[in-house]
């Protein structure tokens, strides 16, 4: 017998949301919480996921679901986060059309994720490697302090050793890199340590994952020693292709009296002052990556799992209009978007939906003032 979802959208739709109304819809809470939590955990971090009933102000009782990563959630490229989301679904015992259903869902993410091919590209040679004390964590910007990490320098390769005669006549040098550990390239960042949403171009910011990701560093000069540079700390990891070295020439390069130049939007900043130190902080997620890969695996994995409990008809879906979109809250979420996007519902008034039957109202982390029913995401099923 077919069953025909109905979802009803007037509070927006999210991932955990959803995956909470599934369960008050009668998908067995333990199992779809045991799915969510292995799925989560395949890149490598726990990965805590627990429900609690909510009195909406309705007075229907709504579940509301709490997905927490234990630790810390870091971007991955697009590219890597389909295998984990098959050998979740295949974990689970989800097949299709349901697994169709969440590979639909992470093809929709990676297109709003990855940024547009480059029309034209150069090829520029490598001239040397870096040399730091640094493999995973390397400083946002060089402090004299750092000289006691341990050594630092430029192996230029020997085609190239000519190239360093009277280097050694200059006290600092600007270091051209190639940050081969960048992620995709991302075109706006919305910096989460600025008190507004505004989002700022990549070309006025010092993100590293850049459409050309050339990493720029003015760093003091010790000593040239053949084809070896040696310098005062690098911002650079152990292994970063170098590109090119330029000399730091005080008449043309510092600023004049007259023109000291400025500090952009960064004005009066903190997190300026945070870089000027060195000192390590969070930066704005990013657009050419799945920011938080480890949620998204395990919310799609549960979800594709409970409608496969339900043997819901996905070609079916019911969607009341319109939906609530309110950028305040980012309804609906980029995960919720995709859903709908993929159900490819078809939209009905309010007062269409069924009296009398059964249905399951979900909550995620957050309970958001002002949105029908504190946000919650009411699903029928008939």
């Amino acid at each position: 017998m077919k069953k025909t979802l109905w979802i009803d959208t007037r509070a927006g739709i999210s991932g955990d949301r959803f995956a909470a109304a599934l369960i008050g819809l009668g998908v067995p809470k333990q199992e779809m919480l045991d799915v969510i939590r292995a799925g989560g955990e395949l890149l490598g971090g726990m990965m805590d996921a627990h429900t609690h009933v909510t009195i909406l102000p309705n007075g229907r009782l709504a579940h509301q679901l709490h997905l927490t990563p234990l630790g810390e959630e870091k971007p991955i490229p697009v590219g890597e986060v389909a295998p984990t989301l098959e050998h979740s679904l295949s974990q689970a015992g989800v097949t299709s059309p349901y697994a169709d259903f969440a590979r639909n869902v992470l093809e929709i993410l990676q297109q709003d994720a990855t940024p547009p091919s480059p029309q034209k590209t150069v090829t520029l040679p490598i001239i040397g490697t870096a040399h730091t004390p640094y493999q995973h964590k390397a400083p946002y910007q060089p402090q004299p302090e750092n000289v006691e990490d341990g050594a630092f320098y430029i192996q230029v390769d020997a085609e190239y050793a000519a190239a360093t005669q009277s280097l050694e006549t200059f006290s600092h040098i600007f270091v051209f890199s190639y940050l081969n550990r960048s992620l995709e390239p991302e075109l706006s960042v919305r910096p989460p340590w600025k008190d507004d949403d505004k989002s700022y171009g990549t070309f006025a910011t010092r993100s590293p994952n850049r459409p050309s990701p050339i990493g720029l560093t003015r760093v003091r000069l010790r000593r040239v020693e053949e084809n070896r540079i040696y310098t005062g700390p690098l911002d650079l990891f152990d292994g970063t292709p170098i590109l090119d070295i330029k000399p730091f020439i005080r008449s043309l390069d510092g600023a004049e009296n007259d023109d000291p130049g400025n500090d952009g939007w960064l004005e009066g900043s903190d997190h300026l002052e945070l870089h000027r130190l060195g000192i390590p902080h969070e930066h704005p997620s990013v657009t050419g990556a799945l920011s938080h890969p480890q949620t998204l695996i395990a919310l799609l994995s549960g979800i594709a799992w409970g409608l496969q409990h339900l043997e819901v008809e996905l070609g079916s879906t019911l969607c009341t209009s319109p939906v609530e979109t309110d950028p305040a809250w980012e309804l609906p979420s980029p995960l919720g978007a995709a859903i709908l996007a993929t159900l490819s519902p078809k939209y009905v008034n309010a007062e269409d939906l069924p009296a009398g039957k059964g249905v399951g109202y979900g909550l995620g982390n957050q309970v958001l003032e002002g949105v029908p029913n504190g946000g919650a995401v009411g699903v029928y099923i008939i």
